[in-house]
């Protein structure tokens, strides 16, 4: 359960953080009129998958150092391959497809959800791990 729910807070905070970053840099999530309306929310779409899976993976494992690394590359290229395949579908030429990825690579809407998974992961796993028995100083 604790999955799920970390997973639909992942969302809500990739919703928030694109709403700030937006209203930082005064610009809109996809700035491509082309795109369409469902391309920013399939990419947000494809990383809470990939988050939810990372956070599944990291039930039967005891550290989260790697599944936070696979967590964050995931989302990046996860939304990456549906911006560029959303591109393509939206104009019928695969080149806008790629240009759509080339721009997006670096840009805060796609690195900072990134980054935000692997946080994710690492606070889901700190907030889960088996500690020592607690014992107080006294009985020492």
């Amino acid at each position: 359960m604790l999955p799920v729910l970390a997973t639909a807070t992942y969302l809500a905070s990739l919703i928030a953080l694109w709403g700030f970053t937006s209203l930082v840099l005064d610009e809109d999530v996809i700035t491509d009129p082309d795109a369409g309306v469902l391309l920013g929310p399939s990419m947000a779409a494809a990383a809470t998958l990939v988050v939810l899976a990372a956070l599944w993976r990291l039930r039967a494992r005891p550290a989260a150092g790697w599944t936070a690394v696979a967590a964050s590359t995931g989302v990046y290229g996860a939304m990456l391959i549906v911006g560029l395949a959303g591109r393509t579908l939206a104009t019928g030429t695969p080149a806008a497809g790629l240009v759509f990825a080339a721009r997006y690579a670096t840009s805060p809407f796609v690195v900072l959800p990134a980054l935000a998974a692997g946080v994710t992961v690492v606070a889901v796993w700190a907030a889960t791990r088996e500690r020592g028995a607690l014992r107080h100083p006294a009985d020492e």
